[in-house]
């Protein structure tokens, strides 16, 4: 019995033994090291992917209302007002303006355009616009 009692404390004092129980101690806990460095990473994308959820439903429900608001006869009401210029059976639209701005920016420049487009298509013949309209560097 002593044979094997010193055998076992041979075996358990060994050197060897000790660096097999390192090697598969390191072993084991770099493994373990990279598993709660891959299950962090993985935290971290999930509450980033839950983040951009969120955000996608809150811009869904904006988009949803804003779909409901066009669809909706007020807007269709305002875009006939300001678009087509329509206006409810016994409603009177006025429109205020400074007349004199109107009169002094309009004007003229309507009579300019109206004065150098007579004259450019008077004065000049098909050939010459053509060529103008290609070669002219203006």
């Amino acid at each position: 019995m002593s044979r094997k009692g010193n055998f076992g404390k041979q075996i358990f004092s060994s050197k060897i033994l000790l660096i097999v129980s390192l090697i598969i101690l390191i072993f084991f806990s770099t493994n373990l090291v990279k598993e709660i460095i891959n299950r962090r990473d993985l935290k971290k994308d999930v509450r980033s992917l839950e983040e951009e959820i969120n955000r996608l439903e809150s811009r869904n429900n904006e988009l949803s209302q804003l779909i409901g608001y066009f669809e909706s006869l007020d807007f269709v009401e305002k875009e006939a007002r300001t678009k087509l210029n329509l206006r409810k059976p016994g409603e009177k639209i006025i429109i205020v303006g400074d007349e004199e701005s109107e009169v002094n920016t309009v004007q003229p420049i309507e009579q300019d355009i109206s004065n150098y487009i007579t004259n450019e298509i008077v004065s000049l013949s098909n050939p010459e616009r053509w060529w103008n309209y290609f070669f002219k560097v203006n």
